[in-house]
Protein backbone atom coordinates (compact mmCIF):
# COMPACT_ATOMS: atom_id res chain seq x y z
CA UNK A 1 0.00 0.00 0.00
CA UNK A 2 1.31 3.43 -0.84
CA UNK A 3 2.26 5.65 2.11
CA UNK A 4 -0.37 8.36 2.30
CA UNK A 5 2.01 10.60 4.29
CA UNK A 6 5.04 10.77 2.02
CA UNK A 7 6.46 14.33 2.07
CA UNK A 8 6.18 16.54 -0.95
CA UNK A 9 9.42 16.89 -2.91
CA UNK A 10 9.47 20.69 -2.43
CA UNK A 11 9.01 20.42 1.34
CA UNK A 12 11.78 17.85 1.57
CA UNK A 13 14.18 20.12 -0.30
CA UNK A 14 13.44 23.02 2.08
CA UNK A 15 14.05 20.81 5.10
CA UNK A 16 17.38 19.67 3.68
CA UNK A 17 18.46 23.27 3.17
CA UNK A 18 17.52 24.24 6.74
CA UNK A 19 19.40 21.24 8.07
CA UNK A 20 22.43 22.26 6.09
CA UNK A 21 22.36 25.78 7.54
CA UNK A 22 22.07 24.41 11.09
CA UNK A 23 24.99 22.10 10.48
CA UNK A 24 27.07 24.96 9.12
CA UNK A 25 26.32 27.17 12.13
CA UNK A 26 27.01 24.37 14.58
CA UNK A 27 30.23 23.52 12.86
CA UNK A 28 31.32 27.14 12.89
CA UNK A 29 30.69 27.43 16.61
CA UNK A 30 32.55 24.23 17.26
CA UNK A 31 35.57 25.50 15.35
CA UNK A 32 35.55 28.77 17.25
CA UNK A 33 35.16 27.04 20.61
CA UNK A 34 37.83 24.53 19.73
CA UNK A 35 40.19 27.40 18.98
CA UNK A 36 39.55 28.82 22.44
CA UNK A 37 38.45 32.19 21.12
CA UNK A 38 35.70 33.04 23.63
CA UNK A 39 35.57 36.65 22.52
CA UNK A 40 35.05 35.64 18.91
CA UNK A 41 32.21 33.33 19.92
CA UNK A 42 30.58 36.20 21.78
CA UNK A 43 30.86 38.39 18.70
CA UNK A 44 29.39 35.62 16.55
CA UNK A 45 26.35 35.44 18.82
CA UNK A 46 25.98 39.19 18.87
CA UNK A 47 26.85 39.57 22.60
CA UNK A 48 28.82 42.32 24.22
CA UNK A 49 31.79 41.64 26.50
CA UNK A 50 31.08 42.50 30.16
CA UNK A 51 33.66 44.75 31.84
CA UNK A 52 35.80 43.17 34.53
CA UNK A 53 34.64 43.99 38.09
CA UNK A 54 36.47 46.81 39.80
CA UNK A 55 37.60 45.92 43.32
CA UNK A 56 38.92 48.12 46.09
CA UNK A 57 42.59 47.76 46.87
CA UNK A 58 43.23 44.65 48.94
CA UNK A 59 39.93 43.01 48.02
CA UNK A 60 39.22 39.88 46.04
CA UNK A 61 35.96 38.48 44.66
CA UNK A 62 33.80 36.73 47.26
CA UNK A 63 34.40 39.23 50.05
CA UNK A 64 37.72 37.99 51.45
CA UNK A 65 39.71 40.98 52.55
CA UNK A 66 36.54 43.10 52.72
CA UNK A 67 35.28 45.11 55.70
CA UNK A 68 33.84 42.18 57.70
CA UNK A 69 35.97 40.65 60.43
CA UNK A 70 34.87 37.13 61.38
CA UNK A 71 35.46 36.01 64.96
CA UNK A 72 35.33 32.35 65.88
CA UNK A 73 33.12 31.32 68.84
CA UNK A 74 35.09 31.69 72.04
CA UNK A 75 37.08 34.61 70.67
CA UNK A 76 37.22 38.15 72.04
CA UNK A 77 34.89 40.62 70.38
CA UNK A 78 36.40 43.55 72.26
CA UNK A 79 39.90 42.75 71.01
CA UNK A 80 38.62 42.96 67.44
CA UNK A 81 36.95 46.30 68.19
CA UNK A 82 40.11 47.65 69.81
CA UNK A 83 42.09 46.53 66.74
CA UNK A 84 39.91 48.75 64.56
CA UNK A 85 37.24 46.35 63.29
CA UNK A 86 33.99 48.17 62.53
CA UNK A 87 32.06 45.31 60.88
CA UNK A 88 32.13 42.17 63.02
CA UNK A 89 30.52 38.89 62.03
CA UNK A 90 29.99 36.31 64.77
CA UNK A 91 29.35 32.64 64.22
CA UNK A 92 27.46 29.69 65.68
CA UNK A 93 28.48 29.47 69.31
CA UNK A 94 29.09 31.33 72.59
CA UNK A 95 31.29 34.36 73.14
CA UNK A 96 32.23 34.87 76.81
CA UNK A 97 32.05 38.47 78.01
CA UNK A 98 34.02 39.33 81.17
CA UNK A 99 33.92 43.12 80.69
CA UNK A 100 31.27 45.26 78.97
CA UNK A 101 31.61 45.35 75.19
CA UNK A 102 32.10 48.94 74.03
CA UNK A 103 31.43 49.44 70.31
CA UNK A 104 33.17 52.32 68.59
CA UNK A 105 31.39 54.84 66.32
CA UNK A 106 29.84 53.18 63.29
CA UNK A 107 30.53 49.68 64.59
CA UNK A 108 28.24 46.82 63.50
CA UNK A 109 28.12 43.54 65.44
CA UNK A 110 26.09 40.83 63.75
CA UNK A 111 25.47 37.18 64.55
CA UNK A 112 23.61 34.32 62.89
CA UNK A 113 20.48 34.49 65.04
CA UNK A 114 19.69 32.62 68.25
CA UNK A 115 22.78 30.41 67.86
CA UNK A 116 25.12 33.36 68.47
CA UNK A 117 25.36 34.12 72.19
CA UNK A 118 27.17 36.94 73.98
CA UNK A 119 27.29 35.48 77.49
CA UNK A 120 28.23 37.27 80.71
CA UNK A 121 30.79 35.22 82.65
CA UNK A 122 31.40 37.79 85.43
CA UNK A 123 29.41 40.27 87.49
CA UNK A 124 29.07 43.24 85.13
CA UNK A 125 27.24 46.56 84.94
CA UNK A 126 26.22 45.59 81.36
CA UNK A 127 26.98 43.02 78.69
CA UNK A 128 27.03 45.66 75.94
CA UNK A 129 27.70 49.30 76.81
CA UNK A 130 26.91 51.67 73.95
CA UNK A 131 28.49 55.03 74.74
CA UNK A 132 29.32 54.22 78.37
CA UNK A 133 28.64 57.84 79.27
CA UNK A 134 30.50 59.27 76.27
CA UNK A 135 29.83 60.07 72.60
CA UNK A 136 29.20 57.37 70.03
CA UNK A 137 26.94 57.09 67.00
CA UNK A 138 25.82 54.69 64.31
CA UNK A 139 26.21 51.52 66.36
CA UNK A 140 24.30 48.45 65.12
CA UNK A 141 23.80 45.23 67.08
CA UNK A 142 21.71 42.54 65.41
CA UNK A 143 20.87 38.87 65.02
CA UNK A 144 22.19 37.45 68.27
CA UNK A 145 21.46 36.62 71.91
CA UNK A 146 22.64 38.79 74.81
CA UNK A 147 22.66 36.50 77.85
CA UNK A 148 23.16 38.44 81.07
CA UNK A 149 22.93 35.09 82.92
CA UNK A 150 21.75 36.84 86.07
CA UNK A 151 25.24 38.32 86.48
CA UNK A 152 25.06 41.51 84.43
CA UNK A 153 22.79 44.26 85.78
CA UNK A 154 21.79 45.39 82.26
CA UNK A 155 21.80 43.45 79.03
CA UNK A 156 22.38 46.43 76.69
CA UNK A 157 23.02 49.87 78.17
CA UNK A 158 22.69 52.79 75.76
CA UNK A 159 24.22 55.71 77.63
CA UNK A 160 25.33 58.22 75.01
CA UNK A 161 26.54 61.64 76.12
CA UNK A 162 27.90 63.98 73.46
CA UNK A 163 27.95 64.04 69.67
CA UNK A 164 31.67 64.29 68.87
CA UNK A 165 32.56 62.05 65.95
CA UNK A 166 28.99 61.58 64.72
CA UNK A 167 28.41 61.25 60.98
CA UNK A 168 28.33 64.74 59.44
CA UNK A 169 27.64 66.44 62.75
CA UNK A 170 24.50 64.43 63.51
CA UNK A 171 22.94 65.66 66.77
CA UNK A 172 21.69 62.17 67.73
CA UNK A 173 23.21 58.75 68.31
CA UNK A 174 21.18 57.00 65.55
CA UNK A 175 21.82 53.47 66.83
CA UNK A 176 20.00 50.30 65.76
CA UNK A 177 19.09 47.19 67.76
CA UNK A 178 17.40 44.50 65.69
CA UNK A 179 16.46 40.82 65.92
CA UNK A 180 17.83 40.28 69.41
CA UNK A 181 17.13 38.12 72.44
CA UNK A 182 18.09 39.74 75.77
CA UNK A 183 17.92 37.23 78.60
CA UNK A 184 18.02 37.19 82.41
CA UNK A 185 19.34 40.66 83.25
CA UNK A 186 19.73 41.16 86.98
CA UNK A 187 17.96 44.53 86.66
CA UNK A 188 17.03 45.86 83.21
CA UNK A 189 17.00 44.16 79.84
CA UNK A 190 17.82 47.31 77.85
CA UNK A 191 18.37 50.81 79.25
CA UNK A 192 18.09 54.03 77.23
CA UNK A 193 19.63 57.02 79.00
CA UNK A 194 22.21 59.77 78.59
CA UNK A 195 21.67 63.13 76.95
CA UNK A 196 22.05 61.98 73.34
CA UNK A 197 20.52 58.51 73.08
CA UNK A 198 18.06 59.67 70.45
CA UNK A 199 16.91 58.64 66.96
CA UNK A 200 17.54 55.05 68.00
CA UNK A 201 15.32 52.31 66.58
CA UNK A 202 14.78 49.05 68.46
CA UNK A 203 12.99 46.38 66.41
CA UNK A 204 12.08 42.72 66.84
CA UNK A 205 13.72 42.45 70.25
CA UNK A 206 12.59 39.94 72.88
CA UNK A 207 13.56 40.65 76.50
CA UNK A 208 12.98 37.73 78.85
CA UNK A 209 12.90 37.49 82.65
CA UNK A 210 14.36 40.90 83.44
CA UNK A 211 14.88 41.38 87.16
CA UNK A 212 13.26 44.83 87.17
CA UNK A 213 12.36 46.51 83.85
CA UNK A 214 12.34 44.91 80.44
CA UNK A 215 12.92 48.25 78.71
CA UNK A 216 14.04 51.13 80.93
CA UNK A 217 13.48 54.28 78.92
CA UNK A 218 14.80 57.61 80.21
CA UNK A 219 15.59 59.14 76.80
CA UNK A 220 13.41 60.96 74.23
CA UNK A 221 12.82 60.70 70.48
CA UNK A 222 13.20 56.98 69.88
CA UNK A 223 11.15 54.21 68.24
CA UNK A 224 10.28 50.62 69.19
CA UNK A 225 8.79 48.16 66.71
CA UNK A 226 7.45 44.67 67.49
CA UNK A 227 9.30 44.40 70.79
CA UNK A 228 8.24 42.39 73.83
CA UNK A 229 9.27 41.84 77.43
CA UNK A 230 8.67 39.61 80.43
CA UNK A 231 9.85 40.42 83.95
CA UNK A 232 10.34 38.59 87.25
CA UNK A 233 10.59 41.54 89.65
CA UNK A 234 7.46 42.72 91.44
CA UNK A 235 8.51 46.40 91.47
CA UNK A 236 9.27 46.72 87.76
CA UNK A 237 7.51 46.93 84.40
CA UNK A 238 7.82 45.35 81.01
CA UNK A 239 8.14 48.84 79.52
CA UNK A 240 9.15 51.55 81.98
CA UNK A 241 8.89 55.06 80.51
CA UNK A 242 9.79 57.95 82.78
CA UNK A 243 12.32 60.38 84.23
CA UNK A 244 15.83 59.37 85.17
CA UNK A 245 16.18 56.96 88.05
CA UNK A 246 18.27 58.18 91.01
CA UNK A 247 21.93 58.19 90.02
CA UNK A 248 21.21 57.92 86.29
CA UNK A 249 21.92 60.55 83.63
CA UNK A 250 18.74 60.27 81.57
CA UNK A 251 16.89 63.42 80.54
CA UNK A 252 13.39 61.93 80.57
CA UNK A 253 11.35 59.98 78.06
CA UNK A 254 9.19 62.02 75.68
CA UNK A 255 8.17 61.98 72.02
CA UNK A 256 8.80 58.24 71.89
CA UNK A 257 6.81 55.92 69.61
CA UNK A 258 5.85 52.31 70.30
CA UNK A 259 4.29 50.11 67.62
CA UNK A 260 2.96 46.56 68.07
CA UNK A 261 4.90 46.04 71.30
CA UNK A 262 3.85 43.73 74.12
CA UNK A 263 4.48 43.36 77.85
CA UNK A 264 3.45 39.91 79.06
CA UNK A 265 4.04 37.62 82.02
CA UNK A 266 5.20 40.58 84.07
CA UNK A 267 5.35 40.08 87.84
CA UNK A 268 4.77 43.82 88.23
CA UNK A 269 3.17 46.31 85.83
CA UNK A 270 2.99 45.76 82.10
CA UNK A 271 3.42 49.39 80.97
CA UNK A 272 4.51 52.14 83.38
CA UNK A 273 4.09 55.52 81.65
CA UNK A 274 5.38 58.31 83.86
CA UNK A 275 6.16 61.01 81.31
CA UNK A 276 4.13 62.67 78.57
CA UNK A 277 4.08 63.20 74.80
CA UNK A 278 4.52 59.53 73.93
CA UNK A 279 2.49 57.54 71.38
CA UNK A 280 1.45 53.89 71.52
CA UNK A 281 -0.13 52.10 68.55
CA UNK A 282 -1.35 48.52 68.68
CA UNK A 283 0.46 47.76 71.94
CA UNK A 284 -0.65 45.24 74.56
CA UNK A 285 -0.29 44.22 78.19
CA UNK A 286 -1.14 40.58 78.82
CA UNK A 287 -1.06 38.40 81.94
CA UNK A 288 0.39 40.89 84.42
CA UNK A 289 0.40 40.67 88.21
CA UNK A 290 -0.36 44.37 88.65
CA UNK A 291 -1.97 46.87 86.28
CA UNK A 292 -1.71 46.21 82.59
CA UNK A 293 -1.13 49.92 81.99
CA UNK A 294 -0.38 52.52 84.67
CA UNK A 295 -0.37 56.01 83.19
CA UNK A 296 0.49 58.82 85.57
CA UNK A 297 1.49 61.57 83.13
CA UNK A 298 -0.60 63.72 80.75
CA UNK A 299 -0.45 64.15 76.99
CA UNK A 300 0.01 60.53 75.95
CA UNK A 301 -1.82 58.99 72.99
CA UNK A 302 -2.95 55.37 72.76
CA UNK A 303 -4.40 53.86 69.60
CA UNK A 304 -5.82 50.32 69.44
CA UNK A 305 -4.05 49.30 72.64
CA UNK A 306 -5.06 46.31 74.75
CA UNK A 307 -4.94 45.22 78.38
CA UNK A 308 -5.65 41.51 78.72
CA UNK A 309 -5.87 39.81 82.14
CA UNK A 310 -4.36 42.04 84.79
CA UNK A 311 -4.09 40.44 88.23
CA UNK A 312 -2.97 37.17 86.63
CA UNK A 313 -2.49 34.43 89.22
CA UNK A 314 0.33 32.70 87.33
CA UNK A 315 2.61 35.69 87.90
CA UNK A 316 1.51 36.44 91.46
CA UNK A 317 -1.54 38.60 90.77
CA UNK A 318 -4.71 38.56 92.85
CA UNK A 319 -8.24 39.15 91.53
CA UNK A 320 -9.66 42.59 92.23
CA UNK A 321 -6.30 44.24 92.91
CA UNK A 322 -5.29 45.30 89.40
CA UNK A 323 -6.83 47.22 86.52
CA UNK A 324 -6.38 46.88 82.80
CA UNK A 325 -5.76 50.63 82.53
CA UNK A 326 -5.03 52.69 85.63
CA UNK A 327 -4.97 56.32 84.48
CA UNK A 328 -4.23 59.38 86.60
CA UNK A 329 -3.57 62.20 84.14
CA UNK A 330 -3.22 65.72 85.36
CA UNK A 331 -4.44 67.38 82.16
CA UNK A 332 -5.21 65.34 79.06
CA UNK A 333 -5.06 61.80 77.82
CA UNK A 334 -6.34 60.56 74.49
CA UNK A 335 -7.29 57.04 73.57
CA UNK A 336 -8.69 55.64 70.35
CA UNK A 337 -10.24 52.18 70.84
CA UNK A 338 -8.40 51.14 73.99
CA UNK A 339 -9.57 47.64 74.91
CA UNK A 340 -9.00 46.91 78.59
CA UNK A 341 -9.71 43.91 80.79
CA UNK A 342 -8.65 42.55 84.16
CA UNK A 343 -8.93 39.30 86.01
CA UNK A 344 -12.54 38.94 87.14
CA UNK A 345 -13.06 39.51 90.88
CA UNK A 346 -14.93 36.73 92.59
CA UNK A 347 -18.59 37.17 91.70
CA UNK A 348 -18.15 40.61 90.16
CA UNK A 349 -17.25 42.44 86.96
CA UNK A 350 -13.68 43.56 86.22
CA UNK A 351 -12.47 47.12 86.46
CA UNK A 352 -12.02 47.95 82.81
CA UNK A 353 -10.51 51.39 83.36
CA UNK A 354 -9.71 53.27 86.55
CA UNK A 355 -9.23 57.05 86.48
CA UNK A 356 -8.87 59.81 89.00
CA UNK A 357 -12.15 61.07 90.48
CA UNK A 358 -11.28 64.71 89.77
CA UNK A 359 -10.99 63.97 86.10
CA UNK A 360 -14.36 62.25 86.00
CA UNK A 361 -15.98 65.23 87.68
CA UNK A 362 -14.58 67.70 85.17
CA UNK A 363 -16.61 68.32 82.03
CA UNK A 364 -14.57 68.33 78.84
CA UNK A 365 -15.07 71.50 76.85
CA UNK A 366 -15.10 71.31 73.05
CA UNK A 367 -11.62 72.14 71.75
CA UNK A 368 -10.93 75.25 69.77
CA UNK A 369 -9.30 75.67 66.40
CA UNK A 370 -7.78 72.69 64.59
CA UNK A 371 -8.46 70.37 67.56
CA UNK A 372 -12.19 70.61 66.81
CA UNK A 373 -11.60 68.39 63.78
CA UNK A 374 -10.00 65.74 65.99
CA UNK A 375 -12.88 65.99 68.45
CA UNK A 376 -15.39 65.51 65.63
CA UNK A 377 -13.52 62.48 64.37
CA UNK A 378 -13.36 60.88 67.81
CA UNK A 379 -17.07 61.45 68.39
CA UNK A 380 -18.12 59.78 65.16
CA UNK A 381 -15.72 56.85 65.42
CA UNK A 382 -17.24 55.91 68.78
CA UNK A 383 -13.97 55.49 70.69
CA UNK A 384 -14.21 53.12 73.62
CA UNK A 385 -12.60 55.29 76.27
CA UNK A 386 -12.03 58.75 74.82
CA UNK A 387 -14.09 60.58 77.44
CA UNK A 388 -12.76 58.36 80.24
CA UNK A 389 -16.26 57.56 81.51
CA UNK A 390 -16.96 54.23 79.91
CA UNK A 391 -14.81 51.36 78.75
CA UNK A 392 -15.36 47.90 77.34
CA UNK A 393 -13.90 44.81 78.96
CA UNK A 394 -12.94 41.70 77.04
CA UNK A 395 -13.75 39.63 80.11
CA UNK A 396 -17.28 40.86 80.80
CA UNK A 397 -20.15 40.62 78.38
CA UNK A 398 -21.25 44.25 78.66
CA UNK A 399 -19.59 47.66 79.11
CA UNK A 400 -18.76 48.64 82.70
CA UNK A 401 -18.71 52.10 84.17
CA UNK A 402 -15.26 53.41 84.91
CA UNK A 403 -14.27 53.42 88.58
CA UNK A 404 -12.38 56.36 90.09
CA UNK A 405 -8.88 55.49 91.25
CA UNK A 406 -9.86 55.63 94.94
CA UNK A 407 -13.04 53.59 94.52
CA UNK A 408 -13.07 50.12 96.12
CA UNK A 409 -13.49 47.10 93.87
CA UNK A 410 -17.16 46.40 93.30
CA UNK A 411 -18.29 42.89 94.17
CA UNK A 412 -21.62 41.24 93.56
CA UNK A 413 -23.16 39.03 96.22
Amino acid sequence: MADEHQPDAGVAAADDAAAGRRALLTGGLAVVAGAGAGAAAGALLGRRDEPAPRLAAGSVPGGDGGPWRYIEPGGSVQEAIDAGATAIQLGDGAYPVDAPLRPTPGCTIRGVGERTVLQAVADLPAVVAVGAGGPVGGVVVSDLVVDAAGRAEIGIDLDVVGTAGNLRQEPDAVCRLDQLWVLDAALDGIAYRGTDTQATVTSRVRVRRAGRHGYRIEAPDNVWLACEATTRGTDGAGFWIGVALPGSDGIGAANNHFHACKAWYCHGVGWEVGTGRNAFAGCEAQDTASHGWRITAPRNTLSACVADTAGMADVGGRPGEADGFSVEPGESWRSWAAWPSTARPAGGPPAALRVRRALLARRRRPPRGPDRVGQHRRTHQRPVATDLTRATSSVGSAPHRVRPANHPTERQP
